[in-house]
């Protein structure tokens, strides 16, 4: 009886749906699943292996020979070293030397197998990066060639269920072929370049002699490999892509919002198919709301669906939680979750998370740069409010490495400094990074790379026009769904070519981005007329050191508007991590092992300008050690103007200025603001200073006469300060008090900056001198400390005419070199354990000043710092009589601080134990 009851609602069911297929009633389907594999991989070069594609994947092929990869993804070069077939590539010349050159003249396989559980209808392989081109073979067949696995930044998703062994094991082999094509020499292919963030004196193509030389900079193996994670995605018939939601608030206010919702679906049967598309957004603490919708598939079909709130009012939400960037309030996330229902059961099934949120791009009326015309300067608001960029730009591993931990420390300091965007170019990580700065509340800016193929656009051929529209893509896909995604970059240095752009931006139109979008972020583009392309955003560098006094002065293009790039690409590390990657016969004098490390430009391909800036205002060096102890004063006063003078100078001349760079891809003397080893130096520290919410500022006599200095308070929080206070103190190298004065409170608007008072030129005896500036609240709390080293003679970069991005050839330097020979000072140590890390005091007993004083954590008292590691300041000076507290905390993982070093300027290194 009952089986004849179920034959009928069988029957009812073909009747009313309309379609033959029905579910098992007997046997439930297993839940949809995506799997990462990561586990078992293996690698060899093609000629050495001497196989097809249906040898290598079939079941049983030997494998010796092969080299193991620890985890995936790995690019090839990266997997060779990580199983010791060559010894530290990042130490001294190794990269050149011990690496065969033409790994990427040949093909690569990876290999692995897997098991695929029963019972789905659909087993999809994804890749979502590849470089550069692949053919996939699965047990003996080949699921897709060469011709359509192409491209780097192009995600591929193959259909494997007509070769899936269900049930059982699976060889899954994928040949990959690097790129081969050079560009300014037979072409491009639209893959990666590394352009001048490596010397390409040493790394990269060679012109064969007489050749006009071409900047083609690459390591060994091009990138090539698997550089992004695998996943075998399993469902039944019908697979979801990834949804999107759109957010738009009635701004100026932010008491509700309607959401848009977009999911594609695709039908995998031979037959037609019909189920409920139903759509879950959650966060704690609020209702559910749930929109659904039959949704009807013909075989193959795929299909986008929206869900809007004129159809369903449940996504008009009253008093949503924002997301913010975490400098402006709390990063709020929701849940997603999109299923495809048949019968009851999912189909395939998604989770992801995203914020609600609206980005908003603008162009002010700042007439400052005649030269490019108008429109002003780009700016952006979210939610309704102005967002004064201050960010700094993100670089992977020189070979791809993949390292969670690496990207959640690299985010960590982020935060810990201060900074509120993150610039990529041309290198998008995996998704990972952008959960994190999703979940952290870090904007992003990305877009194509400059100066390298992907702005070789003449030279371009049919495939690659198709590659980059599928590159595009698959970027914006994946990008679109999070809340940190903020700007879109469709150029950088260049602007691309009508039709391109046009296609540029069809895509971003279809695929709903949300975001800013930007032609180019420079001024150096021109249309046929000759006329400025323009989106309001500048690259006038500087790419070199450049004097406090440049940032404040008011007289450089480069030092004010908004500004994609700027800082200094000859960047020293202190000397702990130069003993990592220098080899010790090659630490000193300076030489090719450290120009190896060094960027490709002219100057900063041999440290020219910081080397320069150095010996002329701090003395010349004798040593390694002593050179980068002076590098990190030059680093930490740079950078710390370039963040303090776009903070002192006003939202309406300096909207946006991205450090250049903020992490190193390799240990490199190119721009970072913590070096390869995540060590925090000088830049690292004074660009906390620059960045912090509340501060004092002194703009180093850089305006009028230079007879007087300004004295700024700048507020960078979301809410106004009322009744502030700046005392300032100057002190000559005896430590002798000189000037005292205090300002009358002030009270300063969000986002503003307020004149304090100003500094005559004083201590004339004394040819440097210290100004220490305290800021306190109406309470009378100290709120933020500042000290900064000036000479009487000042720095002149001269002419805003000759102004060169790469080189620094000024009027007259200011003279440092007393700080050298000032009275030794003595610091006492202690350090306490506490319940988040270590409290390190630092007392100076005497009368003189410790100058610029480093605390470092320890494990044990002989050993290197602990790394990651944060502080909350570090290069103090201490002045007679003051204590200093800083904290420390380790971020690695299991990580315990039982000793701290501090070591200063004039001081003797001290090492204590942590209590």
């Amino acid at each position: 009886m009952r089986a004849a009851l179920a034959l009928v609602v069988i029957a009812a069911l073909i009747a009313v749906l309309g379609v033959a297929d029905v579910p098992d009633v007997a046997r439930p389907t297993p839940a949809p699943a995506r799997v990462e594999l990561a586990e078992g991989w293996r690698l060899i070069s093609a000629r050495v292996a001497g196989l097809d594609g249906a040898a290598v994947s079939a079941p049983g092929t030997p494998d010796a020979g092969w080299h193991p990869i620890a985890r995936m993804p790995a690019t090839v070069l990266q997997a060779l070293q990580a199983d010791g077939s060559y010894p530290d590539l990042y130490v001294g010349t190794n990269l050149r030397d011990e690496v065969p050159q033409d790994l990427y003249t040949q093909d690569w396989w990876y290999r692995t197998t897997f098991d695929a559980p029963r019972g789905h209808s659909t087993y999809l392989l994804e890749f979502p990066g590849i470089n550069y081109r692949a053919e996939v073979w699965l047990n003996g067949h080949r699921i897709a060639d060469a011709s359509q696995v192409v491209g780097m930044h192009v995600g591929h998703e193959i259909d494997a269920t007509p070769w899936i062994h269900r049930g059982g094991p699976n060889v899954l082999a994928v040949k990959v072929t690097p790129e081969q094509a050079l560009q300014d020499v037979d072409g491009v292919e639209l893959a990666d370049s590394w352009y001048d963030w490596i010397n390409w004196r040493y790394l990269g193509y060679r012109a064969p002699p007489g050749a006009r030389p071409v900047n083609n900079s690459f390591v060994a193996d091009r990138n090539a490999g698997i550089w992004k994670p695998v996943y075998l995605r399993m469902s039944q018939d019908v697979a979801l892509g990834a949804s999107s939601v759109h957010s738009d608030l009635p701004l100026p206010q932010t008491d509700s919002a309607r959401l848009t919702v977009y999911t594609s679906v695709r039908n995998y049967a031979a037959t037609a198919v019909r189920g409920v598309l139903r759509v879950t957004i959650s966060r704690a603490g609020k209702l559910d709301i749930v929109v659904e919708r039959r949704v009807s598939l013909a075989p193959g079909e795929e299909r986008e669906v929206a869900f809007e709130p004129a159809d369903h009012p449940q996504l008009s939400v009253d008093h949503p939680d924002l997301w913010w960037p975490y400098t402006m309030g709390d990063p709020a996330l929701y849940d997603l979750r999109t299923e495809f229902r048949r019968f009851g059961r999912d189909s395939d099934e998604r989770l992801q998370r995203f914020g609600i949120r609206e980005v908003s791009q603008h162009r002010d009326d700042d007439s400052s740069h005649p030269e490019l015309g108008t429109g002003g300067n780009f700016y952006l608001t979210v939610n309704g409010r102005d967002l004064a960029i201050r960010g700094a730009a993100y670089a992977p591993d020189l070979l791809y490495a993949d390292d969670p931990a690496r990207d959640a420390a690299t985010l960590r300091y982020v935060k810990d400094l201060g900074l509120n965007m993150l610039r990529l170019e041309g290198k998008f990580p995996g998704e990972r990074l952008v959960d994190m700065a999703d979940e952290l509340g870090i904007p992003l800016m990305l877009g194509w790379m400059c100066c390298n193929q992907w702005e070789k656009w003449s030279q371009w051929d049919t495939e690659d026009q198709r590659v980059a529209q599928d590159s595009l893509t698959s970027v914006i896909t994946l990008l679109r769904s999070h809340a940190s995604a903020f700007v879109w970059a469709n150029g950088s240095d260049g602007t691309p070519p009508p039709d391109l752009l046009a296609d540029y931006r069809r895509i971003l139109e279809a695929l709903h981005w949300s975001g800013a979008v930007v032609d180019t972020v420079s001024s150096f583009a021109r249309d046929a007329d000759g006329q400025v392309l323009w989106d309001g955003i500048h690259m006038a560098g500087p790419y070199s050191w450049r004097p406090p006094s440049y940032w404040f002065a008011g007289r450089y293009g480069a030092a004010r508007g908004a500004n994609a790039e700027q800082g200094d690409n000859e960047h020293i590390p202190p000397m702990a991590s130069l003993r990592r990657f220098i080899p010790p016969d090659k630490l000193w004098p300076i030489n090719d092992t450290w120009y190896f490390h060094a960027g490709a430009n002219t100057s900063n391909a041999a440290l020219t300008t910081i080397r320069r800036a150095i010996d002329r205002r701090y003395g010349p060096s004798t040593s390694a050690d002593m050179f980068t102890t002076k590098a990190q004063l030059a680093h930490y006063e740079s950078t710390r103007a370039q963040f303090e003078a776009f903070a002192a100078g006003g939202w309406d001349t300096h909207k946006m200025t991205v450090y250049w760079m903020l992490n190193n891809h390799w240990p490199s003397f190119f721009g970072h603001l913590f070096d390869y080893y995540l060590r925090p130096g000088g830049a690292y520290f004074g660009a906390k200073k620059g960045l912090r919410p509340l501060s004092a500022v002194f703009d180093a006599y850089a305006t009028g006469d230079h007879s007087r200095a300004a004295i700024t308070v700048v507020n960078q929080t979301p809410a106004e300060q009322r009744g502030l206070t700046v005392r300032v103190r100057v002190y000559d190298l005896q430590g002798r008090v000189r000037e005292d004065r205090t300002s009358a409170p002030v009270d300063v608007a969000a986002g503003g900056h307020t004149a304090a008072l100003s500094l005559p030129r004083v201590a004339r005896d004394s040819s440097v001198f210290f100004v220490r500036l305290d800021l306190r609240d109406a309470a009378g709390a100290l709120v933020a400390e500042n000290t900064y080293w000036q000479s009487q003679r000042r720095d002149d970069v001269g002419d805003p005419g000759n102004d060169q991005a790469f080189e620094l050839r000024p009027a007259s330097w200011a003279d440092m070199t007393a700080l050298n020979t000032m009275p030794r000072g003595r610091l006492e140590v202690t350090a306490d354990r506490t319940a988040d890390g270590v409290v390190i005091r630092l007392r100076n007993p005497g009368r003189g000043v410790a100058f610029f004083a480093r605390a470092e954590l320890l494990a044990d008292p002989d050993t290197d710092e602990l790394l990651p590691v944060t502080y909350s300041d570090n290069y103090v000076t201490v002045f007679g009589g003051d204590t200093v507290e800083i904290h420390g905390a380790p971020l690695a993982a299991g990580a315990t601080a039982n000793w701290v070093r501090v070591s200063g300027y004039n001081t003797a290194a001290v090492v204590v134990p942590v209590r």
